[in-house]
């Protein structure tokens, strides 16, 4: 019996060692001066995934929301009108195009906060930094100059949250920040909500800043990356969206 104990227990860490999401590959990007691109190989037993991440220090830059209530811009062409350096889709939003949870752009607030289970985190920006914050610990003020309430968290303390969904695979788009004080995004082109959490929660994945907070934005066929360049960067979204989150110099 005690042989078997001990065989069953070297087969749940085996097993659990094969579990861990590793980084199989690397590659710089070009990016504006002041942001870090890259592209990332990871992999988990038979699974992988590819991201693309873009972070920033947020003394030198912020966070910019890009609105579109009529559909007239795509990714690419709002974030050049906006002179962005680079951008993702944003929010969740209703078929007639109206935002769900809360909007902010430069300092105006285009759509209440909400309170719904999907809509569990707000990314922000003041004066002071940036934040991604839980809604109950959320103050809004006038010193909000930008916020996007979207959801679910996927990493809150350094570690992944419990009980995401396992089960449905799609692209996703994340903003997150690190532990070394750096904020940024990046999309996956196709993982669960659990598996994106589990990678996001790898530090070996993120050596330049183990994520510390993460939050997930619109995903699916909202998904899009546009980053500056001759030429720009650029994954398009398969459907047109309400906003866009920015990045541009403070």
């Amino acid at each position: 019996m005690k042989s078997l104990t001990a065989l069953l227990l070297v087969f749940l860490a085996t097993s659990t060692l094969r579990a861990a999401w590793t980084l199989t590959g690397s590659n710089a990007r070009s990016a504006p001066t002041g942001l870090e691109f890259s592209e990332r190989e990871v992999a988990e037993s038979d699974k992988r995934a590819t991201l693309w991440v873009v972070s920033f220090s947020p003394k030198a830059h912020a966070f910019a929301v890009m609105d579109n209530p009529t559909g007239d811009f795509n990714l690419g062409s709002a974030a050049e009108k906006r002179g962005a350096l680079a951008g993702v889709n944003g929010g969740y939003f209703h078929p007639d195009r109206t935002p769900l949870g809360l909007v902010v752009r430069q300092g105006v607030e285009i759509h209440p906060l909400e309170h719904a289970k999907l809509l569990s985190g707000i990314v922000s920006v003041t004066s002071a930094g940036i934040s991604i914050q839980r809604p109950s610990a959320f103050k809004a003020s006038a010193a909000v100059r930008e916020a996007l309430q979207a959801g679910p968290f996927l990493v809150e303390g350094g570690k992944a949250i419990n009980g995401l969904d396992a089960t449905r695979s799609a692209a996703r788009t994340v903003v997150f920040l690190d532990a070394k004080g750096r904020a940024g995004f990046l999309i996956a082109k196709s993982a669960t909500l659990a598996e994106m959490a589990a990678i996001l929660a790898t530090s070996a994945i993120f050596p330049d800043g183990r994520i510390v907070r993460a939050l997930n934005l619109d995903g699916g066929s909202s998904t899009a990356l546009w980053v500056k360049g001759t030429p720009p960067f650029y994954a398009h979204e398969w459907k047109g969206v309400r906003n866009y989150l920015a990045i541009v110099p403070r």
